[in-house]
């Protein structure tokens, strides 16, 4: 009992390995033709997919998109890198070391980049491997509709034992039969079965052969009106074009998913410089409180009529600064816990302020080149031309343009729907003579041929509703492309609009800040010569407090503007490590 078991649950782990390895191929497969682009297999090079067909290009790849990207949107961007298909389903168990050492306990010996975080929810977010799930099943709904289309074997061996008691004098017998057959869908309806059967019966008794016959039938069904030419291929038509859509809604999932952790990982570096910023506010305050309690103590008790209020004042300010610090420093805590959970991370691994980036180390990698996702396209304030790439390059509008014909199909299937059935059935069987105990001696003397045409007209009322419906959905179809389709320049205006905000925005907040500085700078250098009470050094300081996080929250804004602009337009371009380099097919 224990060989069979572990027998069986080693042949299972062997069916689900094969499973795997067939939707991978197919994935694959699919995200070249869809994508255009050549996602990794993890499988040897001998077992990758033969190229598709030109006949099938309409079925499988209905409007090809392109990773091609026009001059001045990302000439040196990377092609999209398929997910690991080996990896899927994505929800099986892992490791629990293995998932242990792959979580970043805290980062202490360098810091926790975007990269890095990109990286991670690739791996681990619970949403992106429901996401990869999704596909999967697209896939494997595929691959069986496509089984059924090969050739199906069937086989069955039947062994019956009948005692027939006191009636025949317990006479004993035993059949045997085998039952093998063969079936095959045509190519434009009906169906072809070929099939084999062979009785063998015994009589346990007296061990004696009773009877020996064999049969060979071939039957052929044809349609040639209702269920005739392509609507019979209407399921397989249907999933694959369901296959492009999914590995489309895939790939957008995976960019709106890096837009996304981009955008509150800037979120969390703007939290952790106020946090810094304001610690060093605490510092300040701190100094400038004990600068005014000693010239309160210095002073001469009749000279003291400003000195007590400046001292109150400064300690005033040193209470808000220590409030607002510890404030802010819970919101960064609260803010990393949120983080934490967009990119599956458990929140109980650790991840301080000292863990992440600083927003003067993104400036220098994107000065640099090292920030490859952040560069800023040539073309990003052209709306024109950034409305046009986007209406050619947008997955999901691509898919609402390829939905119109999947309803303008349905429109014909439910047309032939409508017609009558008209249908020829035929069917030649080989018998053995049941004398001569042979199952193998097949006589042509014995062939039987039947040949019936059947035409076959039954209430209709339900098709017609069909083929009403399916004029409306075209009609919708048409109108969710259009409002599809308004909602990219929607989106692709408001992206550019951003931009063009952003970008001045950042050069008035930069110029506030060096005015801000001077302010502050002025103001405690009288103070010290004794020229200013602190009132103006404190309203100085608050101003530069706020110039400072204005001017950050700028720049992190002017991030994810470009980031919104890349997916409004479909031009952005990462590998799983969340970078991208050069690619052959993106230098025009």
């Amino acid at each position: 009992m224990l060989l069979a078991a572990a027998t069986l649950l080693s042949g299972c782990k062997a069916l689900v390995q094969m499973t795997d390895r067939d939707i991978s191929l197919a994935i694959a497969e699919r995200q070249r033709a869809a994508l255009d682009y050549g996602a990794p297999i993890p499988l040897n090079e001998t077992d990758r997919p033969e190229p598709l067909p030109d006949k099938a290009a309409y079925i499988r790849n209905p409007s090809p998109s392109s990773t091609r990207l026009p001059s001045g949107f990302e000439p040196s961007a990377a092609p999209v890198t398929a997910p690991p298909t080996d990896s899927m389903p994505a929800s099986q168990p892992n490791d629990a070391r293995t998932l242990a050492a792959s979580r970043p306990r805290r980062y202490r010996d360098r810091v926790f980049t975007l990269t890095d975080a990109i990286t991670y929810s690739l791996q681990h977010r619970r949403a992106y491997q429901s996401a990869k799930e999704d596909l999967y099943l697209s896939a494997l709904a595929l691959t069986l509709e496509r089984h059924l289309w090969t050739p199906q074997f069937a086989a069955e061996l039947r062994t019956v034992y009948g005692n027939f008691g006191e009636i025949r004098k317990f006479d004993q017998a035993m059949r045997f039969v085998s039952d093998l057959s063969v079936s095959q869908r045509l190519p434009y309806g009906g169906d072809f079965t070929a099939r084999a059967v062979n009785t063998l019966i015994r009589d346990v008794k007296q061990t004696i052969t009773a009877s020996e016959t064999g049969q060979i039938q071939f039957d052929l069904r044809i349609p040639f009106l209702r269920g005739a030419g392509h609507v019979s291929h209407e399921a397989l038509i249907q999933l694959e074009r369901d296959l492009t859509y999914a590995v489309r809604d895939f790939e957008r999932f995976r960019r709106q998913q890096v837009v996304q952790i981009a955008r509150q990982y800037f979120d969390l570096l703007r939290s952790k410089q106020e946090v810094i910023d304001a610690e060093d506010s605490v510092e300040r305050a701190a100094v400038d409180f004990d600068r005014a309690a000693a010239i309160e103590d210095a002073a001469p008790i009749d000279a003291a009529v400003t000195a007590p209020l400046d001292t109150r004042r400064a300690q005033q300010r040193l209470l808000s600064e220590e409030s607002r610090a510890a404030t802010l420093r819970e919101t960064f805590r609260f803010a990393t816990d949120q983080f934490k959970l967009l990119i599956g991370m458990p929140v109980d691994d650790m991840l301080g302020i000292e863990d992440f980036e600083d927003i003067e180390s993104i400036e220098r990698r994107i000065v640099s080149g090292a920030a490859p996702l952040l560069g800023r396209p040539e073309a990003a304030g052209d709306e024109r031309r950034s409305l046009a790439v986007a209406t050619q390059y947008r997955l999901d509008l691509l898919t609402r343009r390829d939905q119109i014909d999947d309803a303008k199909r349905g429109v014909s299937i439910a047309r032939n729907d409508l017609l009558p059935n008209f249908d020829w059935n035929s069917s030649l069987t080989f018998d053995t003579d049941p004398l001569h105990f042979n199952s193998g001696a097949f006589e042509t003397n014995r062939a039987t041929w039947r040949s019936e045409v059947v035409l076959s007209m039954n209430d209709r009322f339900a098709e017609r509703n069909r083929y009403r419906s399916s004029l409306i959905d075209v009609r919708r179809s048409e109108r969710n492309y259009i409002d599809t389709l308004e909602q990219v320049r929607v989106d692709v205006r408001r992206a550019v609009n951003q931009l063009r905000l952003q970008d001045r925005v950042l050069k008035i907040q930069i110029e506030n800040v060096s005015v801000a500085e001077f302010r502050a700078e002025f103001a405690r250098e009288q103070f010290n010569n004794g020229d200013l009470g602190n009132r103006d050094v404190v309203e100085a300081e608050d101003e530069l407090i706020r110039a400072q996080n204005s001017l950050n929250r700028a720049k992190t804004s002017s991030w994810s503007a470009l980031l919104d602009f890349r997916l409004a337009t479909e031009t952005l371009r990462f590998d799983d490590s969340g970078g991208r380099g050069d690619h052959p097919g993106n230098e025009g």
